[in-house]
């Protein structure tokens, strides 16, 4: 009886000890699975450099790796790729690093990954990493890790826009006591480039590019400006102008600028460029279009050229005098005669030189003989000079006297009209103040070199005020 009891004990103990060594086999297999090495290696974090890329742009993705401070061994990672969302099995993903290197437990790295995208809209993207986790010897840890994570990219459309501004500059203007300090509003040695003229092609060495501005005849500032959100490549600079008055679609009309291409740098989505350009020796004064041509990112992967233009236009040389007739008195006298006494004031921000005025010819006004102009000579900014003329009017004719106004500005020779108002006939020859009238049509007369002054015939008088 005792034996089977002892039996019966020793079969109970045995099952015991099966259900037992089942029971450490499950939570061996459960620890084993908790171990595993997928749990160790974890991506986390992808940002993208631009928070809305646009078609075309070349967007950086930067991948956080971590090895978990738990984990018992290190980790290679051997790839990161950057796949199209479902497609982790696509031997050609958009970006790979390979060998990116070892990770030890709490250990982090970051990797960036490039792509372009052809389409507007949200793109899902999927990170993959692969690493390879040492063995401690265990039997169920070791071997190939891979992990994903996805990100969206709001992808926008590609808007390719170039905006030109161009401000005339006179070589006055660039030339400075301090060359650290700004002259005529450009920092002379932070200048990007100079073309043309004295600058003989771009400079980039500060001292160079300080000569070469100083050298230059025909000074223009360009400054480019990317509005859009696409790189401008390959952009190149052309000055193409005509003399002012002439007939723009004349076949025969020759330019009075051609000058270009200058070659700029690229010029990225919120960036500016900015340069000199040199026109070059100008016979009259003209009308200069400045031309941007350029390319969009898009159009380099396309293969297409240079094909998008912008431009801006501005006139050379600048005019910063403003002359004006101001305080006219008109009086008349009993044999037909006509008294002016006014004044002659700048109210530009540039120096008048060799002012002279006279009475211009119109009905029942007689001008000015030659000879006998008012030379008044040089009136600075915000400053004026009286003069006087004197004519024949028949008022029944004539209800306004036109006053020419003749003056060099930066060497270029002007004329300007304005007029005054003449006392009404039925004054019976009594004196009269008349308004100024609005100033009329302008023409070039001549260019005069330097500071010369060309004034046609001779003048009689200049009077001390």
């Amino acid at each position: 009886m005792s034996r089977g009891l002892l039996t019966g004990v020793t079969l109970t103990s045995t099952r015991t000890t099966a259900a037992l060594l089942a029971l450490l086999t499950l939570l061996g297999a459960a620890s084993a699975a908790a171990a595993v090495p997928d749990a160790r290696i974890a991506i986390d974090g992808v940002d993208v450099s631009s928070s809305e890329p646009a078609v075309g742009e070349r967007t950086a993705l930067n991948v956080t790796v971590s090895n978990s401070g738990g984990s018992p061994a290190a980790a290679d990672v051997t790839s990161v790729r950057l796949l199209d969302a479902g497609d982790e099995d696509d031997d050609d993903p958009r970006d790979e690093a390979t060998a990116v290197g070892a990770l030890s437990a709490g250990d982090a790295t970051d990797v960036v990954l490039w792509t372009r995208f052809d389409d507007p809209g949200e793109h899902r993207l999927t990170v993959e990493v692969v690493a390879e986790q040492e063995s401690t010897g265990g039997d169920d840890d070791g071997g190939t890790v891979t992990v994903t994570r996805d990100a969206i990219v709001d992808v926008q459309p590609a808007e390719v826009a170039l905006d030109v501004r161009t401000r005339a500059l006179s070589p006055e203007d660039l030339q400075s006591d301090d060359d650290e300090q700004s002259a005529g509003g450009i920092n002379v040695g932070g200048l990007e480039g100079v073309f043309g003229g004295g600058g003989g092609g771009l400079q980039t060495d500060e001292g160079d590019a300080t000569e070469s501005v100083r050298a230059a005849d025909s000074p223009v500032a360009v400054t480019v400006v990317n509005t859009g959100t696409s790189t401008a490549d390959r952009v190149s600079l052309t000055a193409v102008g005509t003399p002012v008055g002439a007939d723009d679609e004349g076949s025969e009309t020759e330019p009075a600028v051609d000058a270009g291409p200058f070659v700029v740098e690229d010029v990225a989505p919120g960036e500016e460029r900015q340069v000199v350009i040199d026109l070059g020796p100008l016979g009259e004064r003209s009308d200069v279009t400045v031309t941007a041509a350029f390319r969009s990112r898009p159009d380099a992967q396309a293969g297409a050229g240079a094909n998008r233009t912008a431009s801006s236009t501005l006139r050379y040389p600048p005019r910063e005098g403003d002359p004006t007739v101001t305080d006219a008195t008109v009086e008349t006298t009993p044999d037909g005669r006509v008294i002016v006494d006014a004044n002659l004031g700048n109210a530009g921000t540039g120096e008048l030189e060799g002012v002279v005025v006279s009475v211009a010819g119109a009905d029942g006004v007689e001008p000015t003989p030659a000879g006998r102009e008012y030379f008044v000579g040089s009136v600075g900014a915000g400053d004026f000079v009286a003069f006087d003329l004197r004519t024949a009017a028949n008022a029944s004719v004539a209800n306004e006297l036109p006053i020419r106004i003749a003056y060099t500005e930066r060497g270029v020779r002007y004329t300007e009209t304005a007029t005054v108002a003449l006392p009404d006939a039925g004054d019976g020859g009594e004196g009269s103040g008349g308004a100024v009238g609005t100033l009329g049509a302008l023409g070039v007369i001549g260019v005069v070199g330097g500071a010369g002054v060309a004034v046609a015939g001779s003048v009689i008088r200049r009077r001390d005020v």
